[in-house]
């Protein structure tokens, strides 16, 4: 018997060489990615503040008025309680209709107060505008302590062309012991050229709104409501 022997051939593969990729991107897509890049840089390194940042500047100390008390009301009357209006609208993207307060007695050293509303914005700055000139305001309804309302009627910013347009006013009213009333009416509005940025806009609100704060001119309020001794 013939035992046949079964051969099996089988081919031999040859390693395959790894095919490298020979494409290239072109230039305008390697500059496209590095403008994404870029673009994606400075949004993550950009802050965003969506607050009006004002620096409020205090009076120098009188003592003309040292020594008496008042209990401080502040009245929003605004129409419009928006701080921005269109124009100023575009320029901030993102805004919470708050403002950022810094104080400074006039020297370099600035103290960052909080982040307010209008009305209590007001009230902080104007408490410390009364202090500055030796009056202390005091809490509760006291009769036997005149009051004195701040009535607020505008307080704004707007963008009209290239110019920032800063307004504000207010009525302060003093009443007295016998129910004689003094009023004095504050209001005014500056520009200011836009440059780059949102900075301008905060400088010019810092102004118009130290200028208007220490307009406020106690003694004649206390001789007008009949207070004066």
């Amino acid at each position: 018997m013939v035992r046949g022997v079964l051969a099996v051939h089988r081919p031999v593969r040859k390693k395959e060489k790894p095919v490298k990729n020979t494409r290239q991107l072109s230039p305008c897509c390697v500059a496209g990615g590095l403008v994404v890049l870029i673009l994606l840089g400075m949004v993550s390194c950009t802050t965003i503040i969506p607050e009006l940042q004002v620096h409020y500047t205090l009076p120098t100390p009188s003592d003309q008025v040292k020594g008496r008390d008042v209990r401080l009301t502040i009245e929003d009357r605004r129409t419009d309680t928006s701080i921005l209006k269109r124009g100023a609208r575009e320029e901030f993207k993102i805004f919470s209709n708050n403002v950022a307060l810094r104080v400074s007695d006039g020297g370099a050293k600035e103290t960052n107060i909080g982040i307010f509303q209008v009305a209590s914005l007001m009230r902080e700055a104007f408490q410390r505008r009364l202090a500055r000139s030796g009056i202390t305001v005091v809490s509760g309804s006291s009769e036997n302590v005149p009051e004195l309302v701040i009535s607020i009627k505008e307080f704004s910013l707007d963008l009209a062309g290239r110019e920032w347009l800063a307004k504000m006013s207010y009525e302060a009213r003093l009443t007295g012991e016998d129910g004689a009333v003094a009023t004095q009416s504050v209001n005014g509005q500056a520009t200011r050229y836009k440059v780059m940025g949102r900075d301008a806009a905060d400088d010019l609100m810092s102004e118009i709104f130290t200028d208007m704060v220490n307009a406020l001119n106690m003694a004649r309020l206390f001789e007008q409501a009949e207070l004066w001794e």
